[in-house]
Formats: C-alpha cells, structure tokens, sequence
C-alpha cells in the first residue's frame, strides 16, 4: 500500500465521513504533504461532511466524479461510496493510467495512513526525546497500542464479513438442497461444491461421493471429459465446445453466459434417460468466474412420448393410399377442434378477476373484462372487486369473505358500472384459489343485461296481456261513474227543456256526485298507467300491503262478477321488503286471476253443487321474512303436472286461454328480490301459493 500511495496524485469518489477522516490525516500536522496529493473530492450529495472539510481546505469538489477525470497527474482514484453500480462505472471510465482502489481496498488505506501518521508522530517524539529511554519506551508502547487497536479492529470486521459469508454459504446450501431440481456447484478448481438431493435422486450418487472431487463427469459419462460446468469454468470457445457436445448446444436465452444442450445418458436409470442441463456462470464482485452451477431436468418421457408419436406417424404412412380421404377429414377435424381449444383458451366469453380474499383487491383481470367494463387494465388494477358494484351488496361482501378451499357460490343478478357509471347486469361466479402461494378469489361475471331488458319486456307483454284479461272489470269500474254523470246530465237537460230553475242544494248535490265518481274514474285510470308502464329490476323499500291491495282497485268487480268471496287478513305491522311495488302487483295479479279462473272451472264442472268460491290474502312476519299466503278454493292442480307450473309456457288451461307465462314471470320476480315461491293443492279442494320475502329493518 505504501509503494501505491507514496508520491499519489489522489482523487477521492463518495465524500462521506471516511472520506473526513482520511482528509484529516493527510492533511494533518504529522504527515508529510509530499507523499500524498488529494487532487479532488466528488460527491452528489452537498452536505456530506468529507465534501464540507475538502471545500474549506480549498480542494477541488464535483458533484460529477468524471470531472476528476481531468485532474492534472491524476493517478491514484479511491471509491468510497459503497455503490457497486458505481464501482462497476469507475472500472469502464477511468482514466487507463488511474489506479483504481474500491471502497474493500480502501480499509488497507485507511489502516495504512493510521499506522504512517502514529509512526510519524512517534519519529518525531524520539528525536526530542533521544536521551531519554523512558520516554522512548513509552512512545513505543503507545505505538505498539494503537497498532494492536488497528489489528484488532481488522481482525473483528474480518470475522464480521467471514460469518457472514458462513450464513451465505449456508443459506445458499439450503436453497440448492431444498431445490426439486437437481443440481450441482463446482468451484474454479473444478471440485464440487454441492450436490443436492434431486440429483442424489437422479444419479444415485450420493453427495458424500461426489462433493470435495472433481468427479462430477462419474454419473453421467464412462470416461473423464469435461461436463457443462467445466466448459463455463474454462470458458472454452464455441470451437472447443463442438469438440464435445457438436451442434446438440446454444446459448441460454434467459441466462447471459450460460449453456444448454439436450442428451440421452445410457447409464442413467435402469434403462437410460433423456436430459436437458443448463450450466451458467457464478461470477465474483470484480466479475471473474468464480464456479458454475448446472441445472438437469428428466425429458425422458417427452422424448419417449416424441419417440411414439414418430413411430405412429409411420404406420399411418403404411396406410396413406387407401386412408388419404379419411385422414384428410381427421386431420380437418383435428384443426378445428385445436382451433376451437386455443379460441376457448385465448379468449374466455365472460369477464374474469383475480382479487385478493381479505381485501377485494383486483390482482389481475382477462381482456374480456376490459371490453365489457370500459377500462384499460391499470384502472380495474387499483380498484376492489366491490368498487365494481353499483350499490352496497352486504350479502355479496359476506359471502366472499366465507368462502373456503375449494368452495363456490354464485350470485345473480347483481348490477355492476362501467368505467362511464352505466349500470348493468351480472350473474357471478366466485371460488376460493391459491393464487402465487396467495389465498385469492377468481370471479367470474357473465353480461346479463340484454337478458334482462328482454326478460323486462316479456314482463311488461304479460302485464299487457293481463290487462286485456282484466278489460271488462276495468269497464264495469268506469261505466258506473260514467252512468251517475249521465244521470246527472240528463237531469240538467229536463230542467232547462222545462224551463224549471235548479235548486242550489239539488245543484250541489248533483255537483258533488258528478265530482265524486270523475275523481273514481280518474283514479281507476291512473293505476291502469302505472300497472302498465315498464318497470325496471330496482330494489327499494316496500310494504307488500300495498301492492296487494291495489290489485284489488282493478279486480274487484271483476271477483264480484265472478261471486268469489275475498277476505284479506293482513298484518298492519309487516316489516319492509325490498322490491318493486309495479312488478309485485303484477305477481299478484296473476295469482289472483288464475285463482279466478280455477274457481270458475270447478264451478263449471260442479254445475249446481253448492260450495263456497274464497280467495283468501294472508300476510304476517316470521323468522326474519315476510310471507305472503295467496289461498283459493278451486280446483286445484293435479300431482304429477306441480312442479311444472313455474315453467314458461306451461299452463293448464285450454287453447287460446293462456300464454303459460304467469306464473314462470312471477317465478323470476320473486327470485329476483331474494324471495321463494312454494305451492300446495289438493285436485277440487282448492291451492295455496306461500311467498317468502327477506324483511329489511
């Protein structure tokens, strides 16, 4: 070190606080300026203490440590940074003439300027002190003292960085034993390193066989020559290389350096096998080779797979003449069936997301899902899969949160928004999944939206068609307040024929009648729009009450007409549901008239028999539901068609009296809010239709 830095034209690279200490010695009383120049201090941050102390000493400072490039007689560049990117820097531009000492290096400097500037000082105290033998001594032992201080400081970082190099060494011992893959390290010596279980596995050597020697060519080749991790160890030339394994290796694409080449080893196993091995360079801090590790994996089954479709594809050619039409369609089919696999594969029909379980956070999602929400895949990757949700679904976020190993549930019909805040229907899939060693849900999401617009609309055809049914009920409700006007106007007309004044009490009377029965009308009227407009799948609060008894405002005449006794036995104190008021009534509706229309079959078929025609409407609370009971006393349904009156177009009516839709629309709508619909009947005794609704506080 003394022959390095005596006479040195010195240019320092990080300006921290070794490079203070350093400044200080050098430029201290009890060292002689001659022997090291500091030419320059280069540091990007301006605080540091060492760029301060040199700016005060008047020493050229750069945040730019290639300025000290320029330095006149620069020969000698001390890195004290730490930053091995930087370190790798200064090897490239450097000035060719530069000594350059990296911050390990500069640990024998600064010992070395200790040890010159207390030996220093000490020469100096013995020639004031040449006479005096005690004072010599104990100048000596001082030195003796702070050179024992600076062993012992080395010493101690030596054994620092010497255990952590133990640990190193250990957990990369761990990591190569604990490898499935198996594995070997050899050092520049050529001697094995390591040997893991994997390839104890594949060879049947063992480690203690194999580790310490140069013998790892023994598994795999009858006579010594060099293996993969020898090749990368000599660093041979392509040429030499060839000498070896000829045109069966390359480059490693993923791996700078390293080497892959496929082989079939006869003394492998019982009855040889196939291996591909890749060797890759292990490179020191300056980037010398240092050792090699060689990677194997068994291909003996893919190549005895390769192997047997090679021997059926020769027997096939046997019998190409007389099978050329045949193998034509086969391989025609085969083509589409790859074609459909790879389109199914590539492009999956319904939008998917991958999210973490405990926060719903998005981790990845399938092109599909970027066509169908609107949004590139940087936006759906900061959002939650409940952010996608166009209101609050409690029972969703509660259901995710359950799911376990293994375990799916689905959720229909749930409105999500696009990235503009159009909302649309989903129907969801979720399961539980490892995910990257991550317990993650994958979701799927199926675009409902034009079922259900068509759904909306076969919902608002049947409505329709139930007000045709209805028309005559409607008419009768209109025809008597169009009769009390009548009336009234034809009294009008009388009076002034006769030329009689109308008495103020008869003209009020008759005023409030008229006024009355238009208020009547207009109200009949104006339920008729609301039950026939189009209503959308919302959720709101609801007493089913109402809804029930607005069925009535319609029907009554009609039930009347028809002498069906009504008796509605409902609870004033019905927790809400959420639902639709419109789409409820219409639910009713059709319960009530095919109630109707099965009283009036039994009546024709019992012909003069008395019994008695009842609807009866129950509602009451139980068990955190709402329960609608809708009973008749009519016919009946017979056993073995029950379970198909909720499908579509079904009915059990006569030709032309029924579209069979009713009750399979109902059906959809009760589902929709979260409801059950069941049925009992007894054939001439009569039904009864139970609903059950979650009540909501």
């Amino acid at each position: 070190m003394r022959e390095i830095l005596e006479n040195s034209n010195i240019g320092i690279v990080g300006g921290g606080r070794v490079c203070k200490a350093i400044l200080k010695i050098v430029l201290g009383e009890n060292f002689s300026n001659d022997k090291m120049n500091i030419l320059g201090v280069a540091e990007i941050n301006e605080k540091a203490e060492g760029l301060i102390y040199a700016r005060k000493k008047g020493i050229f400072t750069t945040s730019d440590y290639k300025e000290l490039y320029g330095l006149k007689d620069l020969n000698v560049i001390i890195e004290l940074t730490g930053d091995n990117k930087v370190l790798e820097e200064l090897k490239v531009t450097k000035p060719a003439k530069a000594r350059l000492i990296d911050h390990f290096e500069a640990m024998s400097v600064w010992d070395f300027l200790q040890i010159e500037e207390e030996r220093i000082r000490i020469k100096k105290e013995l020639g004031k002190h040449i006479g005096d033998p005690g004072k010599i001594e104990m100048e000596f032992d001082l030195f003796s003292q702070q050179l024992a201080k600076i062993v012992e400081e080395r010493t101690m970082h030596l054994q620092s960085v010497e255990r952590e190099l133990v640990e190193r060494e250990r957990a990369l011992s761990q990591i190569i034993q604990g490898n499935t893959i198996p594995t070997f390290v050899i050092n520049k010596r050529h001697i094995v390193t390591h040997w893991n279980r994997a390839i104890e596995k594949l060879t049947g050597y063992k480690a203690k066989e194999i580790v310490g020697t140069n013998k790892q060519w023994l598994p795999f080749r009858l006579e010594e020559r060099p293996i993969m991790a020898d090749v990368i160890v000599d660093e041979m030339d392509e040429q030499e290389i060839r000498k070896y394994y000829g045109h069966e290796w390359r480059k490693s694409a993923l791996i700078e350096g390293a080497y892959e080449a496929e082989e079939f080893f006869p003394q492998i196993g019982e009855k040889g096998k196939w291996l591909f091995f890749t060797a890759a360079p292990i490179r020191g801090a300056d980037g010398e080779t240092v050792g090699s590790i060689e990677t194997l994996w068994d291909t003996t089954e893919r190549k005895q797979a390769q192997e047997a479709l090679q021997r059926a594809h020769d027997e096939l050619e046997t019998r190409v003449e007389e099978r050329t039409a045949e193998l034509r369609k086969v391989n025609e089919e085969l083509r589409r069936s790859e074609e459909k696999y790879k389109t199914l594969f590539d492009s999956a029909p319904n939008s998917i997301f991958i999210m973490d379980q405990q926060s719903f956070g998005i981790i990845d999602v399938n092109a599909t899902a970027l066509e169908s929400y609107r949004q590139s895949k940087e936006e759906l990757l900061k959002l939650t899969f409940l952010d996608l949700l166009y209101e609050k679904d409690k029972e969703l976020e509660d259901g995710l949160q359950r799911l376990t190993a293994h375990q799916c549930c689905f959720y229909p019909r749930r409105r999500h928004i696009r990235k503009e805040g159009e909302p649309f229907y989903v129907n969801i899939v979720a399961c539980h999944v490892m995910h990257m060693g991550m317990d993650c849900l994958i979701a799927t999401t199926t675009d409902i939206a034009e079922n259900v617009e068509k759904e909306a609309q076969l919902i608002q055809a049947s409505k329709l068609a139930t007000l045709g049914t209805l028309a005559s009920g409607m008419a009768h409700e209109l025809t008597q307040p169009l009769n009390v006007i009548q009336v009234a106007s034809d009294f009008f007309l009388k009076k002034i024929k006769r030329g009689e004044e109308i008495s103020k009490d008869e003209l009020k009377t008759l005023a409030e009648e008229i006024d009355g029965n238009v208020d009547r009308a207009s109200k009949v009227i104006k339920h008729m729009r609301e039950f026939a407009r189009q209503s959308d799948l919302t959720r709101v609060r609801v007493n089913v009450n109402e809804p029930i008894k607005d069925v009535f405002k319609v029907m009554g005449q009609q039930l009347r007409v028809h002498q069906i006794e009504v008796e509605l036995d409902l609870d004033q104190n019905l927790p809400h549901i959420m639902a639709d008021h419109n789409r409820l009534e219409q639910v009713f509706v059709n319960l009530v008239t095919n109630a109707m229309y099965a009283m009036d079959d039994k009546g024709l078929r019992w012909g003069d028999k008395k019994w008695r025609r009842l609807l009866n409407i129950k509602t009451f609370p139980a068990n955190g539901h709402v329960v609608v009971a809708v009973s008749d006393t009519g016919k009946g349904i017979p056993q073995e068609v029950i379970d198909k009156i909720f499908e579509p177009f079904f009915t059990t009516r006569e030709v032309g009296q029924g579209t069979g839709l009713g009750m399979s629309i109902s059906y959809r709508i009760v589902s929709d809010y979260g409801g059950t619909i069941e049925v009992e009947s007894e054939v001439d005794v009569g039904t009864t239709f139970s609903l059950k609704f979650p009540a909501v506080e």
